[in-house]
C-alpha cells in the first residue's frame, strides 16, 4: 500500500544535510542512511527515530542445494 507523506516529513527531509540517504520510503516512514551507516525513520510528526535493527532473512525458496 502507498502512503503519503506528512508535510512534517517533507520538511524533515528537505532539512537534511547532503551526506543523508533516503533508502526508503514505504509504508509512510521513510529510512535514512546517516553517514555513520546508523538507520533513521522519519515519524509522521517529522521527528527522526532509529529504526529497528533489519534481520537476514532466508528464503523458503531454497534451489538446487
Amino acid at each position: 500500500m502507498n502512503k503519503l507523506l506528512t508535510a512534517r516529513q517533507l520538511d524533515r527531509l528537505r532539512e537534511l544535510p547532503p551526506d543523508h540517504k533516503v533508502l526508503t520510503a514505504r509504508d509512510g516512514s521513510p529510512i535514512l542512511e546517516r553517514p555513520d551507516g546508523q538507520l533513521w525513520r522519519v515519524q509522521p510528526n517529522g521527528s527522526l527515530a532509529p529504526a529497528p535493527p533489519v534481520e537476514m532473512v532466508r528464503s523458503y525458496l531454497r534451489v538446487a542445494e
